[in-house]
């Protein structure tokens, strides 16, 4: 289809909310974090290694155990690996068809973030999308949504496997089903010359016998086809293996890392925010997956309980655990990062509202790690804006945020500006007239029979509704003379907030892939790279 929506920068996080008030630049947000993106040498050249060591004594990953979208790429990653260079991390648990929108903004933000950096520190500097494959939320990452071609919003849900409810998506397999789901996929999207070189691509890496994980991560650099970034499966044994001593570090000290945590959570509530992490009482910052659930671990002296009601065992016996079958454990939402900075070379990550809330909990984390903590860098948002959404908004006068609700506030301002004239007008009179009456009864009763006052009041509250189901009538009326507009804007509020949310945080990217082809992404490469200099620049003045 021609004509390529426009682009709107999209708020990042919720108004005075910590992740917004950073991305501002607010000075009670941006302290809460490290001052600098990169390292730079002693020169002040800006020549250098950007990075942070790997610490943690975990064992140096390969480059065999990632997934490079192209042989330069790999080429790139083996000179980091080797300490030449650094990495610009993001990530995501592997949602459904590569989920909402946001996280091709993510990835497409950390791609631009590399390219700039490595212009400027004049060392490889490479993208790499974390998949974070231990998630067991189903329910998020196994749902995905698009809007019809009927202009509807219809949702596409992956059931987990039996007995796979409460286990990490990434590592489930795909069964049959995804051929089922993928065909109902088909049938919303518009014909054009574009679907079947996506649904291609996704029929691809999302089918049978593969894990949900590594579909997520083939589907992402297939769709980002030409684009320098690398993948790494969290779920894979190579990872599971390296991370061990941090898994034992965090179970065998599980007291001073959640007091590390609440330090750095203390400094966020003096900052005026709401801590976006809770650690449970006697919690640790590692997960055990038993074959059944993935639980936390609770640890308390010599003693721990995978899960709130699980069965004590020696603490011991579960460290031995950690050596003999790594795979089963898992860092928790905080340790994450840690361990990331633990295995590789981190220059940069970044990171979405929610996850720059959290990570203002984790200084003394990485700290208690004994590893630097990398700079954090919000990811860039937009507002695709389609040519037949842009034609509404320009005609009605509308800033995409005037739609938040639905459109329900734009529909009741324009019935009520829709009312004849005449009738408004007398309707205004009627008001005045009625309350003013009411004001001189009330004031004589009060003066000569104040008995009745009540009863008075209670004629008044009649009249008003009695005046209420008028003006309800008259809008009902307007409103079916007005239904056509009514729907454009309803229809117009569902491409902005489908589901009353940021459409980047709902639709699918193939709503925008299926209808605008590679072409839709070059555009967002422009505008994301526009944005990420700016970003720098701005960084780059205030040091």
């Amino acid at each position: 289809m021609s004509g390529q929506p426009r682009l709107e920068h999209a708020a990042f996080g919720a108004t005075g909310s910590l992740g917004s008030r950073f991305a501002a630049g607010d000075a009670a947000a941006v302290d809460l974090f490290p001052p600098s993106l990169r390292g730079r040498s002693e020169s002040g050249d800006g020549a250098g290694s950007p990075a942070l060591p790997p610490s943690c004594e975990s064992p140096a990953l390969t480059a065999d155990v990632f997934n490079a979208s192209s042989p330069a790429a790999a080429a790139k990653l083996r000179s980091i690996l080797a300490g030449e260079g650094a990495l610009v991390t993001t990530g995501q648990q592997p949602c459904l068809l590569l989920g909402p929108l946001f996280v091709l903004y993510k990835a497409i933000t950390a791609i631009r973030l590399a390219a700039v950096l490595e212009r400027e520190l004049r060392c490889p500097v490479l993208a790499l999308f974390w998949v974070a494959s231990d998630d067991h939320d189903w329910k998020e990452l196994g749902t995905t949504h698009l809007i019809d071609t009927s202009n509807a919003l219809r949702s596409f849900r992956l059931s987990p496997p039996e007995g796979r409810e409460q286990l990490s998506v990434g590592q489930t397999t795909l069964d049959g089903s995804i051929h089922d789901l993928l065909a109902e996929v088909r049938e919303v999207l518009p014909r054009s010359e574009f679907i079947n070189q996506y649904l291609e691509l996704f029929g691809d890496t999302y089918r049978p016998g593969r894990s949900v994980g590594r579909a997520f991560g083939e589907a992402l650099t297939g769709v980002l086809e030409g684009r320098e970034l690398v993948w790494l499966d969290s779920a894979a044994l190579e990872v599971k293996r390296a991370l061990a001593p941090l898994h034992t570090r965090a179970l065998r000290h599980a007291a001073s890392a959640a007091a590390a945590v609440t330090s750095s959570t203390e400094r966020v509530r003096e900052a005026g925010f709401e801590p976006q992490l809770a650690l449970p009482d006697g919690a640790s910052n590692v997960f055990y997956d038993d074959g059944r659930a993935r639980r936390r671990i609770y640890v308390a002296g010599d003693v721990a309980r995978p899960g709130k009601e699980g069965g004590e065992r020696q603490l011991a016996e579960l460290l031995a655990e950690v050596e003999r079958s790594p795979e089963s454990f898992g860092p928790s939402a905080a340790l994450r990062p840690v361990a990331e900075s633990c295995l590789l070379p981190v220059s940069a990550s970044v990171l979405g509202p929610a996850e720059v809330a959290y990570w203002a909990q984790l200084p003394g984390l990485f700290e208690w790690a004994g590893i630097g903590m990398p700079r954090t860098v919000p990811r860039t948002g937009w507002t695709a804006i389609e040519a037949k959404v842009a034609k509404v908004l320009d005609a009605l006068e509308l800033d995409p945020g005037e739609l938040s609700d639905g459109g329900a506030e734009v529909v009741e301002r324009s019935v009520r500006g829709g009312r004849p004239e005449a009738v408004a007008r007398a309707l205004e009179e009627a008001e005045a007239a009625r309350e003013g009456a009411f004001d001189r009864i009330l004031e004589a009763l009060s003066a000569e029979i104040p008995g009745i006052r009540a009863t008075a009041e209670k004629a008044r509250a009649g009249a008003r509704k009695a005046a209420r189901q008028l003006e309800k009538a008259v809008d009902a009326s307007v409103l079916e003379r007005q239904s056509v507009l009514r729907r454009k804007i309803e229809k117009t509020a569902l491409h902005l907030y489908p589901a009353g949310a940021p459409q980047e945080r709902i639709l699918n990217p193939l709503y925008y892939l299926a209808r605008y082809g590679p072409a839709f992404l070059e555009s967002l490469d422009r505008e994301v790279e526009t944005a990420v200099e700016e970003y720098v620049a701005q960084l780059d003045r205030a040091l």
